[in-house]
Formats: C-alpha cells, structure tokens, sequence
C-alpha cells in the first residue's frame, strides 16, 4: 500500500467521520467531542480556518486510494516565539505500519525547513509506548513528565513532554 501526506480537503468528512466512528480508547482522546458527519466537517472548516490564520499545518495521512486514515498537525504555531504544538493519530486498522512516524517526520521537516518553526513540543501518556516512539523517530526529546495532568474517562494520567529544535540531529527513515 503506498501512504503519503496531503492537506484535508472538505469532502474527507465522510472519511473522518467513519473513522470516529471505530475509534478506540487510544484515538478518542484525539477526536472532537461530536464524532458525528457534522463533527467532522466542523473540524474540517475549523482546521481550514486555523491554517489560513496561519495557526495550524493539518495534513491527512492517506492510503493508496487516497482515503485517510490519520493525521499529523501542528497548532498554537507562534510566530514571536518560533514554537508550535505538534499531535497525530491513526486510524486503528492503520496502526503498526510506520505511517505515523513517517508523517511526523515529514511534517517536522516542512515546520522547520519551509515555515521557519524553531521548536516543536508534542506529549503523549506514559501508557503509550506506541505514541513515544513514533516522537522518538522523529528525533523529539523527552524534557519532562507531568503527574497526573490528563484526564479520561474518571482516571488521571501523566504525560511526558517531548520537543524538538530546528538545530537537532534529523532522525533517518522514511
């Protein structure tokens, strides 16, 4: 199957809905609180609106077929400071292939090499080891955890916080 990136486009609503609608424990912590056809094209228009703010680089990770199965985004991209929070999910079914960590280096390639962004902070649960290493593969280095800062479902969890900057080593792969 050849994956790639590209920009969301408006009729990838049904597409976006549909993966809501089989998201498990790990992605729904990922997706708007309206996981309905209309949730998703309400993500859709305001992603468009953030990245015309130049606020947000949202791209969809596709399949051969050009349907997506995930995502990779910077957001609070901030321009006086050079920084921009960085998230990605997948898809369940699109799990396990190195797309995500694929996606997340090509995005972190275009933020520093094409927008100018100095440093890029992402985090992930310490109960995730999948999420971290898909960060550590695109060279992100841990700087810290927070105790107990998240909270899903009634249960608290801590995040470790990871960064990368534009003069760090650029990680191989694809």
């Amino acid at each position: 199957m050849d994956e790639f990136l590209r920009r969301w486009r408006r009729d990838d609503a049904a597409a976006l809905a549909e993966i809501y609608a089989r998201a498990d424990a790990d992605l729904l912590s990922n997706i708007p609180d309206d996981p309905s056809l209309t949730g998703a094209q309400e993500w859709l228009e305001g992603t468009r609106t953030a990245e015309a703010g130049g606020s947000t680089v949202a791209l969809a990770i596709v399949a051969g077929d050009h349907t997506p199965v995930g995502n990779v985004m910077a957001t609070a991209i901030d321009g006086k400071h050079s920084t921009a929070w960085i998230s990605y999910w997948l898809a369940p079914d699109a799990r396990g292939q190195g797309l995500a960590a694929a996606g997340l280096r090509s995005l972190v390639d275009h933020l520093h090499d094409e927008l100018g962004v100095y440093r890029l902070e992402l985090g992930y649960r310490v109960n995730n080891p999948a999420s971290a290493a898909v960060a550590e593969s695109a060279g992100f280095i841990v700087e810290g955890r927070q105790r107990a800062r998240l909270l899903y479902d009634g249960a608290r969890y801590d995040p470790e916080e990871s960064a990368r900057l534009a003069g760090d080593p650029r990680p191989q792969g694809p």
